[in-house]
């Protein structure tokens, strides 16, 4: 059986929802409260008085292929600081995106099931089989209705 791009992509995909998920919140939670821990003792007794008074900034934390971040209160935390913080979140971020781009490149190489099985017999659950095709592959349904709730075709468009 040939492989598709579309077999290949849902075969990564898959493999990489089997990683355990990344828990963004919990990590907003924790550099809230490291960024408390980095604040000067006068600055911190006033955050627990009166955050609203302190300086806040937009905390980003990115990736090469994702940009989330969080206004967070960092009262007299230098930038330096935040960075070092963010640090280790970005780091498992970007480990995982050079993961994602890893197997794709090693997928690229591969254009048969048989190669795929003998290349990486690892990931065998992830393939599709002879018999049925992938069940990874986004569904579509209702597409042309749905372009037709947003205003489409753009009125006065020409055929």
């Amino acid at each position: 059986m040939k492989l598709t791009k579309l077999h290949k992509q849902a075969i990564v995909r898959a493999i990489i929802q089997d990683l355990p998920p990344l828990n963004r919140a919990k990590w907003a939670e924790e550099i809230k409260a490291a960024i408390i821990k980095a604040m000067s003792p006068a600055v911190r007794k006033l955050h627990s008085v009166n955050p609203g008074a302190l300086r806040t900034a937009s905390v980003p934390f990115s990736s090469e292929h994702r940009y989330w971040g969080a206004d967070i209160v960092v009262g007299d935390v230098t930038k330096h600081q935040i960075d070092e913080i963010v640090a280790p979140y970005e780091r498992i971020t970007k480990e995982r995106d050079g993961m994602v781009q890893k197997l794709e490149f090693a997928f690229a190489g591969i254009s048969t099931l048989k190669q795929a099985e003998t290349t990486f017999p690892e990931f065998k659950k992830y393939y599709p089989t002879e018999a049925q095709p992938t069940k990874n592959v986004p569904a579509l349904a209702n597409v042309v209705a749905d372009l037709s709730k947003l205003g489409w075709p753009k009125q006065g468009a020409t055929k």
